[in-house]
């Protein structure tokens, strides 16, 4: 059994505890946030064994360290960390940029047992309360890797993100901040973006407020997440995100060129390349095991979730996950909804169709 030590109890460390302290291979796990109100709770919760407001030796006895605080902080973690914890004790971190920590921590020579994570999960919403047991089911999470890994740490996180039901996902440091740059960091900027745009055109009578909705929602949805973790992100990935940017800003400017000009085959062009690409996404299985899903279509009435629970319930089919698609425009409502093998989701989508329900 490995003790864990968390540094941050927000909603991913949070998540993190929560779901490792039902592991068979995980033994104390040690808590440290700036806010005791948070650590009492977790503790009383028994989500954690012990805590800490300050970087002490409670963690000279913990085998793996995961510090889930912004990536400004990281180093300094690892640095305070450093006096206290044991000379096999791993550090991971879930920071969605790596470069310049990992530089930092071979600056104090204690690369050799640093493992850099990143899980590509989230929210909008932030805080212990809002952490979940699991929050990291079916999802990717990246492990990255130098010259200087050394396997077992790697091997240990491995092991350790397999316990949070996640899948792993090997990549290059090098490679991981550009990647991030392109599919999280400036999409991020982009939902920012289009909302101070619109808070911006907006007038005194704010029809724009009140009628988006639907599309528009969906795609700004991450707007809503936490601005300082953010700023943090973009600072620290200033040299991807900027890359990133530009290619966004050539393909704006292009867009703008063809509609300018009439171009009407380039502006078809344009969203019959997105439709397709985006439209692949859905043919894309995991790298480690296939996720079987499928999509029912609902009333929008109270009770209706309940309804299509408990007739899945009843064929003794268990639902893993399930997820309420927020656009309606189009329909009524869509719900997503996961199950452990093909056989469960061929049984699920034959007694949902027998019962009159819309399947796709």
């Amino acid at each position: 059994m490995r003790n864990i030590g968390i540094i941050g109890l927000g909603l991913m460390g949070g998540s993190i505890a929560k779901t490792l302290r039902d592991s068979e291979k995980v033994g104390e796990i040690v808590g440290f946030d700036n806010d005791e109100g948070v650590l009492i709770k977790a503790f009383r919760d028994k989500v954690i064994s012990s805590y800490t407001t300050k970087i002490d030796d409670k963690f000279s006895k913990v085998d793996v360290i995961f510090i889930c605080t912004p990536v400004s902080t990281i180093c300094n973690y690892i640095k305070e960390l450093s006096g206290y914890i044991k000379q096999d004790c791993v550090i991971t971190d879930i920071g969605s940029t790596k470069l310049n920590i990992v530089r930092a921590v071979e600056d104090m020579n204690i690369d050799r047992l640093f493992v850099g994570g990143h899980p590509m999960v989230g929210s909008e919403k932030i805080g212990y309360e809002n952490s979940k047991d699991f929050l990291f089911e079916n999802a990717y999470y990246i492990i990255t890797k130098s010259a200087k890994t050394n396997q077992n740490a790697l091997n240990t996180v491995c092991d350790m993100i397999l316990e949070l039901k996640a899948l792993p996902i090997i990549i290059d440091i090098e490679k991981h901040d550009f990647i991030t740059a392109a599919i999280s960091h400036v999409p991020h900027v982009i939902a920012s973006s289009l909302v101070n745009m619109v808070a911006s055109l907006d007038g005194e009578d704010e029809y724009m407020h009140k009628l988006a909705a639907g599309g528009f929602k969906d795609i700004t949805r991450i707007a809503s997440s936490s601005p300082i973790m953010w700023q943090n992100i973009c600072i620290e990935n200033k040299g991807e995100v900027l890359k990133v940017l530009n290619a966004f800003s050539d393909i704006l400017h292009k867009f703008k060129e063809n509609i300018l000009k009439d171009n009407s085959n380039e502006v078809l062009d344009f969203f019959s390349k997105a439709k397709e690409y985006r439209d692949s996404f859905k043919n894309i299985n995991p790298v480690y095991n296939v996720i079987y899903d499928f999509m029912v279509e609902i009333k929008d009435k109270p009770g209706a979730i309940a309804d299509v629970a408990t007739m899945l319930s009843k064929s003794n089919i268990n639902i893993k996950n399930m997820e309420i698609l927020n656009n309606r425009e189009n329909v009524e409502g869509i719900l997503r909804i996961l199950v452990e093998n093909s056989e469960a989701r061929d049984m699920s989508i034959k007694v949902l169709n027998q019962n009159g329900y819309k399947i796709f």
